[in-house]
């Protein structure tokens, strides 16, 4: 019986890749996280990992976690992760995930979201890095006529109880969603600047809510007048 379990973990082949032991426990633990996994990931080598052994993961995921492993793009645009399905309820599923590693995206997070895609890729911008400056000063001249309820829902969100809005509050906000977009692989963060890089696994918040993205000056006016 020992033998026949042991086949059976075998029978995962990214058991006996090479890079194996030094790269599964840290591929995992980002994977349940929620982070996405393409070329410009770091260590190097995990790119390659996943994609060189991607059914032999999904399958493992499928049977262990009850966790679907998905990838999109193609070639330098690819990128891997676990796609969180829905219920028979409509609830999204997160599988057998601890508790612990369960978290959801504040409502202005989901909204900087979206004016990023709205911004710099719904605008076909051939450039993908930018300046967090930049960003900042294209949301409040770009949706002038919103600034206000903008800075209203980032008040919000951050449990603010104070009704003189100020510009200079749109910058916490901004700085900690993009701090979570970067542990997300959704953005790369430069250390020592102010410039950031969209990565491709980006383009799948636009895949999803590509209809709310491009109805966010409504969204904008919903989330600010609720509660």
């Amino acid at each position: 019986m020992a033998n026949d379990n042991l086949q059976e973990n075998l029978n995962y082949s990214f058991l006996l890749h090479p890079d194996a032991k030094d790269l599964f426990a840290e591929l995992d633990y980002a994977l349940k996280n929620g982070q996405h996994i393409q070329k410009q990931t770091k260590p190097d080598g995990i790119f390659n990992f996943i994609r060189h052994e991607f059914n032999s993961f999904k399958e493992y995921y499928k049977e262990y976690f009850e966790l679907y492993l998905s990838t999109e793009g193609l070639d330098d645009e690819q990128y891997y992760f676990i796609d969180f399905r829905r219920d028979p309820n409509g609830n999204f599923s997160r599988g057998k995930i601890p508790l612990g590693n369960r978290e959801y995206l504040k409502d202005s997070y989901i909204i900087i979201g979206f004016l990023l895609i709205r911004i710099y890729i719904l605008e076909l911008n051939p450039e993908i890095k930018h300046s967090i400056t930049g960003f900042k000063n294209r949301i409040l001249h770009d949706y002038e006529e919103y600034k206000t309820s903008l800075l209203r829902l980032f008040a919000k969100s951050n449990d603010i109880n104070n009704t003189d809005y100020e510009e200079d509050s749109i910058d916490n906000p901004i700085e900690n969603a993009l701090k979570k977009f970067n542990e997300l692989g959704w953005i790369l963060l430069d250390k020592n600047s102010d410039i950031f890089e969209i990565l491709p696994s980006c383009k799948r918040l636009l895949k999803i809510y590509e209809e709310n993205i491009r109805d966010i000056d409504n969204i904008i006016k919903q989330n600010t007048t609720k509660g």
